[in-house]
């Protein structure tokens, strides 16, 4: 859940810059969208179609200046990020190699700008036809017109309640984030809620109202999988989450057959809601331990919804309520500008 104040919620806030762990990154499935990667390169290949249809004089050797540097970040965004990309054919390959080719044309133009005039000129047009392209490119990818393949396909593995509480590093082959390295995020800061005194409200659409204690929930059958969370701030962790399955609770309920999405109700005001056909085809969790521990506070004790393939703005947190509904509902973030549907690898807005 971002804390991106509501009048921003159309842009990154600038905690992406420095809170973007690569390393981190480098373990999400599918393209995740960065500012460090998208502004400043859409800024240098704006700036090199100017220098290109511009004169010379001072103003086009700033602006030429100014374009490498922000080529430069522009491309540290992207290999911080994205990397595997370059190397997996397809639309965005092309994309970032155009965009590459633009900067060494860019930088070209310094080393023979003395030398021959007449070649300066003619690597300065490349550029500029190379940028453009690369900015045309880089405007359908972000808008999402040609989304990232992201699986929406799942491996649970039967798991116990009784969680280890060691944190575990792997699992199932894959290597873990370690909890002290997820980033995290709240719109109200970390809520601590008392387990004794818990409740999980099953309410809406349904043929029976539950009211479950934690100790009810731990009693459901439970699983584990390793999942990603993707974070519109460009960071990612990868974790194994243990918990229930959303459709074992539902079907304790009973769906009417009106009931068509489902809304999590969060303890800090918080709600996001998913078409019921969603949660059930990627058999969601609602998980109670991280990396074999129970999940702590910061990490939304005693529920968070693993909403595999979807921006991080979906996983609610320190969740007390879920209400079955007839039809899509806005939540807290979707209502202020962001995509309901949310998937990784699309443009998060709109």
């Amino acid at each position: 859940m971002d804390p991106t104040p509501d009048r921003a919620a159309r842009f990154y806030h600038a905690r992406a810059f420095i809170n973007n762990d690569s390393r981190q990154r480098s373990e999400a499935n599918g393209l995740v969208l960065s500012m460090l990667h998208y502004a400043p390169s859409i800024i240098a290949a704006l700036l090199t179609i100017y220098v290109t249809i511009s004169g010379g004089g001072g103003k086009h050797r700033i602006a030429s200046y100014a374009t490498a540097v922000f080529a430069l970040i522009g491309l540290y965004g992207f290999l911080t990020d994205d990397v595997n990309t370059l190397f997996i054919f397809g639309f965005h390959s092309i994309h970032a190699w155009i965009g590459i080719s633009a900067l060494t044309f860019t930088l070209g133009t310094f080393a023979i700008m003395r030398r021959n005039s007449r070649l300066h000129c003619v690597a300065g047009k490349v550029a500029g036809v190379l940028s453009t392209v690369s900015l045309a490119m880089g405007v359908i990818i972000l808008v999402g017109l040609v989304p990232v393949a992201v699986t929406s396909s799942v491996t649970l593995y039967p798991a116990s309640s009784h969680l280890p509480e060691v944190e575990a590093k792997t699992f199932m082959n894959s290597s873990l984030t370690p909890i002290s390295q997820q980033l995290n995020n709240a719109i109200q800061g970390t809520q601590f809620i008392d387990k004794t005194t818990y409740s999980l409200a099953v309410t809406g659409l349904v043929y029976r109202n539950l009211t479950l204690s934690y100790e009810d929930l731990l009693a459901l059958p439970s699983y584990s999988e390793v999942t990603p969370l993707n974070c519109v701030e460009g960071w990612s962790f990868t974790a194994k989450w243990t918990g229930f399955r959303v459709g074992d609770l539902l079907n304790q309920a009973g769906v009417k057959p009106e009931g068509q999405y489902v809304k999590f109700i969060c303890v800090d005001g918080y709600t996001t809601a998913f078409p019921l056909s969603y949660l059930e085809s990627n058999k969601t969790l609602l998980a109670y331990g991280l990396n074999d521990v129970t999940l702590p506070p910061d990490r939304g004790f005693p529920l968070q919804l693993v909403a595999g393939g979807k921006y991080g703005y979906k996983w609610a947190k320190w969740i007390v309520g879920i209400e079955v509904i007839k039809g899509p509902e806005l939540g807290y973030w979707e209502s202020r500008g962001y995509s309901d549907s949310a998937d990784v690898g699309t443009f998060p807005y709109g």
